[in-house]
Parts: C-alpha cells; structure tokens; sequence
C-alpha cells in the first residue's frame, strides 16, 4: 500500500472511531494512548500475517481522537518489556517489520507484570491528560501476583487498562479483573476477540471504548484526573 493510500485509510479509521466516541460521553475527553503488545512465541504469526501492523493502524485511527499528539506509545512485552519508537501516521507504513520484527524475537513468555512496571515508571507521575491503555495478549500470564499488586497500585494514578484477548484462549484472570477487590478505583476492563482482523473496525471502537467514560467519571470524582 502507497503511503499517501495508508494515510487516507488511517484518516477513514479516524472518522469511524469517531463516531463510536460520539456515541458515548467522550466527546470532549483527551487522553494518551499507549498500545501495549504481546511478543509471546504464539503471537509469531500474527506478526508476520499482516495482523499486529493493521491493528496498530487501527489504534493509531483512535487515537487521532483522543491524543493531541496523533501518535501512540508502544510498549512490548514478554519475558521483559521494551519501550519502542511511537508509531505516528508519518512512520506507519512498515512499522511492525521495521521496529519490531527485526528488531526482537517472537519467541518470549508472557508476563504482564513486566508492561505495567514500564507504564508504571513511565506515566504513574505524569501530568497532563489521562493514559488510555490498550493492552493486547493471546494467552494467560504466570505472573498474577505481580500483576494484580500492580493494577491494584495503578488505581491510584490517573491510567485506565483496556485489555484485549485475542485467539483461543479463556482468559479467566482477566475476565476476574473487573472485581478485583482491594483496588482505589476499577481502572481495567477485558474484551475477548478470537479473531480480531476479522473484527468490524466499529465494533473494534465500541469495545475498546465501552468501560472507559465510566472510569473517566470516577476518576474526575476522586480527583485522579
């Protein structure tokens, strides 16, 4: 695809998620997004199929909504996480081969914990508009411990978490989030896509989006944000 071609489909991604943002109390919300994604060995051919890069175009159509700066942060992960260029509408075309794909292996384990110490270090203290995490994964972690003692954390600072699972699997720790006790404010929320090419990209936004002016609302009563 030309780059001037993907542009304009970024530009059209744009336009539908913005209608599923006017559907809900969001007009007027801005927010940094961060993309967050999974370099676990089974994610391997989502990576070279074409997958992983178009669902980062449809990020990017959303958050060129919601951030001032039209670009998303992104974090990889696995066995450890790794902070990476930000995909912008200037440097999209190619960017899952050209900043992840030759630059790290598909090969690791899956640890939450590792992303959300990044996005803790990173963003926790951070000023200005809130944080709109889009955390993608196709299979359970084995650090639940950590990861629950992070998210429980995390309810104190101005981040919302919308994780996606994508493929086969059940997900029941994430399916749990949502009442998780203990926490400040319920600042997760947990979609399950099996096949999320195929995924209508209005569907995609309405989902993505659905607990998230809620958490808006509670984090403005409790002064977050």
């Amino acid at each position: 695809m030309s780059v001037s071609l993907l542009k304009n489909k970024v530009v059209d991604l744009s336009k539908k998620a913005k209608i599923e943002i006017d559907k809900l109390p969001l007009s007027n919300t801005s927010a940094q997004v961060v993309l967050v994604l999974d370099i676990s060995k089974s994610m391997n051919r989502l990576y070279k199929n074409g997958v992983v890069q178009n669902l980062v175009q449809r990020i990017l159509g959303l958050a060129m909504n919601l951030d001032d700066d039209g670009c998303i942060d992104v974090i990889l992960f696995g066995t450890r996480a790794y902070n990476i260029k930000s995909a912008t509408i200037d440097n999209l075309d190619g960017y899952v081969d050209r900043e992840i794909t030759s630059k790290y292996r598909i090969v690791e384990a899956t640890r939450y914990s590792e992303a959300l110490n990044v996005i803790k270090d990173k963003y926790q203290n951070a000023k200005g508009d809130p944080v709109f995490v889009v955390f993608v994964t196709d299979g359970n972690n084995s650090d639940k411990r950590d990861t629950t003692n992070l998210i429980t954390e995390l309810s104190h600072s101005p981040i919302f978490f919308q994780f996606v699972g994508i493929g086969q699997e059940t997900f029941p720790y994430l399916n749990k989030l949502d009442d998780l006790p203990g926490r400040f404010i319920d600042n997760a929320g947990f979609i399950k896509v099996e096949d999320i090419d195929s995924l209508d990209d209005h569907q995609l936004y309405s989902g993505l989006l659905n607990e998230f002016p809620d958490w808006i609302k509670e984090a403005k009563r409790k002064g977050l944000i």
